[in-house]
C-alpha cells in the first residue's frame, strides 16, 4: 500500500528534493555513451497482485532514471543506457512464464529484472534457467523456490524463513523476558512456511511454543481460534497472514480482551490501513518488514534511504513501500554487477552476482548458494500513538520498541 506523504511533512522541501536527486552521483561525459543496456521484467500490473506490482513498476523506472541521468551503466569506458522492458502477467503465473519466454526468445533479451510475486517468480525463472538468463529478483522470498538451487536466480530479499526472527529477537530484548509464544497462520502454504519457520526459531531461543493453529485465508471471524490461542496464556501472539487479517484479529482480540504482552504480524502494522481501520487499537501492535523509508542502513553505494524516500515521492508523488525499495535495490544489483564485470555478458553478469557484496539503503546485498540475500535483516515496525515507527534492529531504530502492552484501555 502507498505510504502518505505525511511522513516527510514539511521535510520535503525544493532543495532537498534535488539535492537527493544528485546524491552520490558519478556523472559520465555525455560523448562517452555506449550501446543501451535493455533487461525485462515481468509485473503483476492488473489482478489480484497489482497494488503490489504497481510499486515495483514504479521503484524499477525510478532506478531506470536515476542511472540514466547519472550517465547510464559504465563499462569499457562508456556509460551505456538503461532500457526496462516492462511486461504485464496478470497476476498469472502461467502468463509470467510466457511473457518470459517472449523476452528472451523473441525479443533476445540475456538480463531480467524479477517478477513482483513468488508465484510468478517460480514460473519465470524456469524459463530463465533453461536459457540461462541472469534474474535479479525483488518479489522472491520463499524458501521452497531458493531451495531449488537455481544457477540464474538471485534475490535481494531476506528469506522467508527469516520473516518473523526479528520480532522474536526484538521481544526476547525487552523486560520482563517472555517465556512463551502462540502462532496463528493463514493456510495458504507460504503463510504456514512462515509460521513454522518462526516457531522453530523460536523455540531455539529457548521460548517455549504453547499452541499453533491456521485459519482459512480470507476469513471474517477469527473469535475461535483466538479463543484456542488465549486458553494457552501465550506472553507473545504472533501471526502470520495477510493485512486485512491483521485488522480483523486486533479487532476481535479486543472484542475478546484478549490481551497478550505483545500482538505482532508477519504482514499489517506498516500499512496506512493498518492505522486508519484501528485508530488507538493499533498501538503496541509490531509487524515485519523488508524495509521503511525511516531504515538507517549504511551505503556504499546510491542514495540512503531518506533521500531515496524524498526523490521517490517528487517522482510518483507518494513514498515508496518495502516493494518498490525492493525493486529499485533489485535494479541497482543488476547495474552494479554488469559494471563489476565489465560486461552484460549473462556468464560473466552471473559470476558477478554470485560474489556480490553490496550495502545499499535497502541492506546489505550478498547471496548464499541457492541465490537468497541471508545477509539482509529483516526490520520490525510497531504503531506507537497512531504512528508507525521501526523498532528493530536497535542500530536501525528511530524509536525503542514499547514492551508489555498495557492493555486494551490504555491504548
Amino acid at each position: 500500500m502507498r505510504r502518505s506523504l505525511a511522513w516527510t511533512g514539511s521535510l520535503i522541501t525544493l532543495g532537498a528534493v534535488l539535492s537527493a536527486c544528485t546524491q552520490v552521483q558519478a556523472f559520465v561525459p555525455a560523448a562517452s555513451i555506449g550501446n543501451a543496456i535493455n533487461v525485462g521484467a515481468v509485473v503483476s500490473l492488473t489482478g489480484s497482485q497489482s497494488a503490489d506490482g504497481q510499486m515495483v513498476k514504479e521503484g524499477y523506472l525510478f532506478c531506470q532514471d536515476w542511472i540514466n541521468a547519472k550517465g547510464g551503466v559504465y563499462f569499457r569506458n562508456a556509460g551505456h543506457p538503461l532500457n526496462i522492458q516492462i511486461e504485464d502477467d496478470q497476476s498469472r503465473p502461467s502468463l509470467a512464464a510466457n511473457a518470459t519466454e517472449k523476452m528472451i526468445s523473441t525479443d533476445h533479451l540475456s538480463l531480467l529484472l524479477g517478477p513482483s510475486n513468488d508465484a510468478s517468480t517460480a514460473k519465470a525463472i524456469g524459463v530463465a534457467e533453461q536459457h540461462q538468463v541472469p534474474m535479479v529478483s525483488a518479489g522472491a522470498s520463499s524458501d521452497a523456490i531458493f531451495n531449488n538451487h537455481y544457477h540464474d536466480l538471485f534475490s535481494v530479499l531476506a528469506p522467508d524463513s527469516r520473516q518473523l526472527q526479528g520480532i522474536i529477537d526484538m521481544a526476547l530484548a525487552q523486560t520482563p523476558k517472555p517465556q512463551s509464544v502462540a502462532f496463528l497462520f493463514a493456510s495458504d502454504s507460504l503463510s504456514s512456511a512462515i509460521a513454522n519457520s518462526g516457531a522453530a526459531y523460536a523455540a531455539v531461543q529457548g521460548l517455549n511454543v504453547v499452541y499453533g493453529t491456521s485459519y482459512p485465508s480470507g476469513v471474517n471471524d477469527l473469535r475461535g481460534q483466538l479463543g484456542a490461542v488465549a486458553g494457552t496464556g501465550p506472553d507473545l501472539i504472533i501471526e502470520a497472514g495477510h493485512p486485512a487479517e491483521s485488522v480483523r484479529t486486533v479487532q476481535q482480540a479486543q472484542q475478546m480482551n484478549i490481551q497478550p504482552k505483545l500482538l505482532a504480524f508477519s504482514n499489517g502494522p506498516g500499512t496506512l490501513e493498518f492505522t486508519s481501520s484501528l485508530h488507538k487499537a493499533a498501538n503496541y501492535s509490531a509487524g515485519a518488514t523488508q524495509w521503511t523509508p525511516s531504515a538507517k542502513n549504511p551505503t556504499s553505494y546510491f542514495l540512503d534511504s531518506f533521500h531515496y524516500s524524498l526523490a521517490y515521492a517528487a517522482q510518483f508523488g507518494h513514498l515508496p513501500d518495502q516493494h518498490a525499495a525492493g525493486a529499485t535495490a533489485a535494479c541497482l544489483t543488476l547495474e552494479v554487477a554488469i559494471e563489476q564485470a565489465n560486461s552484460p555478458l549473462p556468464q560473466w553478469v552471473r559470476d558477478s552476482l554470485g560474489v556480490m557484496d553490496l550495502n545499499t539503503f535497502f541492506g546489505e546485498i550478498k547471496f548464499d548458494d541457492r541465490g537468497a540475500n541471508t545477509a539482509k535483516s529483516v526490520y520490525v515496525e510497531q504503531v506507537q500513538a497512531g504512528r508507525t515507527v521501526l523498532v528493530w534492529p536497535p542500530a536501525l531504530a528511530s524509536a525503542r520498541p514499547r514492551y508489555p502492552d498495557p492493555g486494551w484501555a490504555k491504548r
